[in-house]
């Protein structure tokens, strides 16, 4: 049995389509087609439905088959990282995840940092909702996450890297743009620019205006942080946004809530999985990043 072909398997399964699979993994269809049937006959079962107009399934003996091989691919790629880490931190690779507000707002400038100090470590960096974000880390498809502390599973190793105020962003000449701070009154019936309900700045706004007995009045959701911030500057509504994002902005005003709202972000991860040398490296450099960033602040 041939790892290779698990993971044909693994991808046609996750994508329920050849066509895809093959195009994601870089290998011809027919190629991909032949090898898996070739597994097939070796095992002596079907592992996937194949119906005419339908997407391709696993059958019963194919999720047996892939559960055990989401374990062999830990095993196999923690094996590939501990020889690695033989060599040194001359080579190496590190997986996060992050929420996209963090990634458009942070993660650049340490990216660029850490690869000045580490040229040879490949970071692949993923974006998603809190919940995503968990579920990429439980699996082993990330070795790290970024969450905002409310989001941190209890008995999960973490450190802070970063804490920064959620304001209310307008246009510049919105009516509310005058103020510094806004009230919660102020977000009655306020035409607004929302995140999907898995976004905590959404959970937050709801949980405000639901104490105080006030509705704003919804014109758009999205999860796609570009999206939202162009929205608001094109004039559509208000949004809930990272203070650094609105004030690198001119087009844009910051509005504090009374009383603040200010969101941590921690570095997340699991005791139980293998951390690789490039990880520890990577982990090591956030915390002294963030420490060296946040004194040369209190400098200013």
């Amino acid at each position: 049995m041939d790892i290779r072909v698990l993971r044909y398997c693994e991808a046609v399964a996750r994508l329920g389509n050849i066509t895809r699979a093959a195009a994601e993994l870089h290998v011809a269809q027919p190629a991909l087609s032949v090898a898996i049937r070739k597994l097939e006959e070796e095992l002596g079962v079907t592992l996937f439905t194949r119906t005419r107009n339908r997407p391709v399934s696993l059958t019963p003996e194919g999720e047996l088959l892939m559960r055990r091989a989401a374990r062999l691919f830990h095993e196999y790629d923690s094996a590939r990282r501990e020889l690695a880490d033989a060599i040194g931190l001359r080579t190496g690779t590190v997986r996060v995840g992050m929420p996209p507000m963090y990634g458009i707002g942070y993660f650049p400038s340490l990216m660029k940092a850490f690869h000045a100090a580490h040229p040879g470590i490949t970071v692949t960096a993923l974006e998603g909702s809190a919940g995503e974000i968990k579920g990429l880390l439980e699996d082993g498809k990330v070795d790290l996450a970024i969450l905002e502390e409310r989001r941190v599973q209890k008995g999960w190793a973490h450190a802070t890297l970063d804490e920064e105020e959620v304001v209310l962003c307008v246009r510049a000449d919105h009516p509310l743009a005058k103020k510094t701070q806004v009230a919660d009154r102020d977000l009655d019936d306020l035409p607004m620019i929302l995140f999907e309900g898995s976004f905590l700045q959404r959970n937050v706004l709801e949980q405000r205006c639901q104490k105080a007995g006030v509705k704003f009045r919804m014109v758009m959701q999205s999860n796609y942080v570009p999206m939202v911030h162009q929205a608001v500057v094109d004039g559509l509504g208000a949004a809930t946004l990272l203070r650094s994002i609105v004030t690198a902005d001119e087009r844009l005003a910051a509005l504090s809530f009374e009383p603040r709202e200010r969101f941590r972000f921690d570095l997340c991860w699991l005791d139980e999985h293998y951390l690789s040398k490039a990880n520890e490296a990577f982990m090591n450099f956030a915390i002294a990043h963030r420490r060296s960033t946040a004194a040369a602040v209190v400098q200013e």
